[in-house]
């Protein structure tokens, strides 16, 4: 029984003694909140498109955000937030390096809002002017290239404009990228004078003005598949797991999905490893695509897909697999648009890599050639096995 008295005796002091702790907290009653002070002291940084604006907190005990409402052209409002336990606040989406007004309310937990404080804001050059500002045409087989830069890697989209049979300006394709350096291709065209439009987009909705361009595509034409096996004694050709994957996997049309229809070749055959066939007609090449392994994307620009290889042509292999009689027609490197570390994929890489595919020009003195020999240095975790989802070459027969 004393044992009894005495826990009880212990608790009921412990009790007194939290209760006694405990701060005198002053709870807001939400139905007789108050609006907060407005900020004040405000500074202004300009950022690219955008602006992040330093501010001095009211000490009203309500306070719960800031807000920001802006407009980032004319009819078009935007509104930011930041949080009471920051100084500042980012407003973005501006389309140019015009002065944009800009009102901040202090909002208290009641969402009852401050008396607006104005300030002016001017940014610097937007993603959205440095793209157009740098986009550059070029003529190629087929079609053009449209290159530009993005050095922010801001979410931009690039829409190709060609006139149809009636005269008029319409879609041919709209590109998406991140890419710090952006580069796109547009074929299927003939070797014709044509004009062509290119209109910016960015994540804001915020357009470009129209860049005009006419230029003549480069005559090309599809190499017709199938290909033909051409296994020499040096070759690297004995496929992984049986006899699915072989090497005229390359040449059916199908990149994927992963482990189906993909030239996959034994690990531990080494590197560089080379495999070589015959194009069943002599072609001065003029581009190639590669497809990566997939979908689904679990196998691009990691394990043993190709990073660093060389293109190599004949027309006289040498039967013992030997290098007489070929010549290297180029050396090719893949590239991943978001230059991600391995192993982390975007959207756009795995659009890229299997259903895109990647795009390469050989040089225009290259030789026509019947044999293709495609000789791997690098796979991209430095494996010493490859897989490829399919190969697709244009150019000219002769």
């Amino acid at each position: 029984m004393n044992t009894i008295r005495k826990i009880l005796s212990t608790g009921l002091i412990l009790l007194l003694a939290l209760s006694g702790c405990k701060e005198d907290k002053q709870y807001i009653n939400l139905n007789e909140d108050l609006a907060p002070a407005p900020v004040a002291n405000l500074r202004v940084e300009a950022l690219p498109g955008g602006a992040k604006i330093f501010y001095n907190l009211p000490s009203d005990e309500s306070l719960r955000y800031v807000r920001a409402e802006y407009e980032i052209r004319p009819g078009e409002k935007k509104e930011a937030r930041s949080s009471n336990y920051t100084n500042y606040i980012v407003v973005d989406g501006f389309p140019d390096t015009e002065e944009h007004e800009v009102r901040l309310f202090a909002v208290s937990k009641g969402e009852k809002s401050s008396e607006p404080v104005t300030v002016k804001v001017r940014s610097q050059l937007p993603p959205l002017e440095e793209v157009f500002n740098t986009l550059a045409f070029k003529a190629t087989f087929g079609g053009l290239s449209v290159t530009y830069q993005n050095q922010g890697q801001a979410s931009m989209a690039v829409t190709l404009y060609t006139p149809n049979a009636s005269g008029e300006m319409t879609e041919v394709e709209t590109y998406y990228s991140k890419a710090k350096e952006g580069k796109f291709f547009a074929r299927g065209f003939a070797a014709e004078k044509r004009k062509f439009a290119v209109v910016v987009r960015d994540r804001w909705g915020n357009l470009s003005d129209t860049a005009f361009t006419e230029l003549t595509p480069i005559f090309e034409e599809l190499i017709p598949k199938p290909f033909q096996t051409y296994n020499l004694p040096t070759d690297t050709y004995e496929p992984h797991a049986g006899a699915g994957n072989t090497v005229d996997k390359i040449w059916d049309n199908v990149s994927g999905p992963a482990g189906v229809s993909v030239l996959h070749t034994k690990p531990g055959t080494g590197m560089p490893q080379h495999f070589t066939f015959d194009l069943k007609v002599k072609a001065k090449l003029s581009r190639y695509k590669l497809y990566h392994r997939g979908p689904p994307n679990t196998y691009a620009f990691k394990l043993g897909s190709p990073r660093k290889w060389e293109i190599w042509g004949s027309n006289s292999p040498d039967p013992q697999g030997s290098w007489d009689g070929w010549v290297k027609l180029m050396d090719c490197e893949s590239v991943k648009p978001s230059g991600n570390p391995v192993g982390i994929n975007t959207d756009e890489d795995n659009l890229y890599a299997s259903t895109t595919g990647e795009d390469f020009t050989l040089p225009e003195d290259a030789p026509a050639v019947r044999y293709i020999r495609f000789n791997t240095l690098e796979t991209w975790d430095y494996l010493d096995y490859i897989y490829i989802g399919e190969l697709t070459f244009w150019g000219r027969r002769e």
